[in-house]
């Protein structure tokens, strides 16, 4: 412990000198005035904590490794709506970003964008992380693509400490995007069917998503979540899971229908 309390405090007063040279010098250089770079903010009885630049830093790296860069995503101003349910969704949007910190103090403090896919549902979720990562202090945002996310459980179910640390980022965090939830399950708008039969949430699926969504839940922590699954198709795969989903959602959501709110085929469409 000795030994311990001798490198804490050796850091401690690295930073302490390294923070006053730079104070020094111009501030401007940095990327961060508050700690100069460092990652460190010294308080007023001489211990050090972690800048908030740091733990946006951390949370962009996430971000990284699904290979977004939440500096460089499409902003919801280059989100074109082209009706009125169009324009609902990026309103919807709006609005949520600008009455974050009111609106995650209730218990409809989710966000969701459900059906047709190619409807822009990924670009308007993830332009409002972004915002909100980008805000002053930072909300953190972790960035959870459905497949990708499900595979790397899976594959580390066996590794015990691992498992429980990934699971519980997604349990824990601030703000929650769940990107393409269920995609396993649809295909063009359709439950996937094998001989006949759609597939629905297996017990495999439900040990690793279950636990996620029950406790931000339980928490009332956002979530923002885009899926080609419409509501009743959530409440057929699984009525309690839909029910946690639907309620946090609240009236911060928009439900597309119809191949009419695939803009990516509309724009195809024009180039032919």
């Amino acid at each position: 412990m000795d030994q311990i309390s001798e490198t804490i405090n050796r850091i401690i007063e690295m930073a302490k000198s390294n923070m006053t040279f730079q104070s020094m010098e111009d501030s401007s250089k940095y990327n961060c005035t508050d700690c100069k770079d460092t990652g460190w903010i010294i308080n007023e009885d001489g211990t050090c904590k972690r800048c908030k630049c740091y733990e946006k830093d951390v949370i962009t790296r996430l971000w990284k490794n699904f290979g977004i860069n939440p500096d460089e995503v499409k902003k919801l101003n280059e989100y074109a709506p082209y009706d009125e349910l169009t324009k609902k969704a990026r309103d919807k949007a709006i609005n949520y970003i600008k009455n974050f910190e009111d609106i995650r103090q209730c218990k409809e403090n989710s966000f969701g964008l459900f059906g047709q896919p190619g409807a822009g549902k990924t670009h308007i979720i993830v332009a409002i992380g972004a915002a909100l990562l980008n805000m002053d202090p930072p909300v953190k945002v972790v960035y959870m693509p459905y497949l990708e996310a499900m595979k790397s459980l899976k594959a580390n179910v066996q590794d015990e400490e691992y498992y429980i640390r990934l699971c519980g980022r997604y349990q824990m965090a601030e703000v929650l995007i769940i990107d393409d939830l269920f995609k396993d399950k649809v295909k063009n708008g359709k439950f996937i069917k094998i001989n006949g039969q759609f597939i629905g949430l297996t017990e495999a699926d439900m040990k690793h998503i279950y636990p996620i969504i029950n406790y931000r839940y339980i928490n009332n922590l956002p979530t923002l979540i885009s899926t080609e699954c419409t509501p009743d198709m959530l409440i057929d795969l699984d009525e309690a899971l839909a029910g946690r989903l639907i309620e946090k959602c609240g009236d911060n959501m928009v439900v597309f229908n119809g191949q009419k709110y695939n803009y990516r085929m509309k724009k195809y469409e024009k180039v032919k």
